[in-house]
């Protein structure tokens, strides 16, 4: 009887469990801005030995369905060091990039980062599977290790300016 009773205990644990694992938590400006800074901390203690970490599709860094909740991280010269849904920016020059607006959005990331240390940018990106750029705000975030200075970055659509103002009014909003 105990047998039977400890194996259906173990059965519910395994079942909450996997159930866990597979719904994903949704997407808000605060779980974006609390993966930044938990990828930060990791940055910050590990250099570039996180990266393969901070990328890894089935990690804590790609949430709320792993396809619009990521972080990616790029240094303050503009390059692409590491984006997990387009690791074809890896590497890439990231200044010159204006988004529907004509808003260098790359160019305000460093700014916002420069001047503040961390905070939110508003700008226009394509949604996952989407060409057409839709409005997004990102959080972002310096760490400096070494010599190397990263920026950590992670953002959502469908929020706007005001949004984030209301729901942090302590952090900094970059205006263009």
């Amino acid at each position: 009887m105990v047998k039977k009773r400890y194996s259906i205990l173990i059965l519910v644990c395994i079942i909450l469990f996997i159930a866990s694992n597979c719904i994903s938590e949704p997407l808000t400006p605060r779980l974006c801005k609390e993966k930044v800074i938990a990828a930060a901390k990791l940055l910050q203690s590990k250099g570039d030995a996180a990266l393969d970490e901070i990328k890894n599709p089935d990690g804590e860094f790609r949430f709320a369905d792993g396809k619009a909740g990521y972080v990616w991280i790029h240094n303050l010269d503009g390059i692409m060091v590491m984006h997990p849904t387009k690791p074809s920016l890896d590497g890439k020059g990231l200044f010159g990039l204006k988004d529907s607006k004509g808003r260098y959005y790359f160019v305000a990331f460093n700014e916002m980062v420069e001047e503040n240390g961390a905070g939110w940018v508003p700008y226009e990106w394509p949604k996952p599977g989407e060409e057409k750029a839709s409005a997004k705000v990102s959080y972002v975030m310096l760490v400096t290790k070494g010599e190397k200075s990263y920026v950590v970055g992670s953002g959502m659509y469908d929020v706007t300016e005001k949004d984030i103002a209301a729901k942090f009014p302590g952090d900094p909003v970059h205006e263009y």
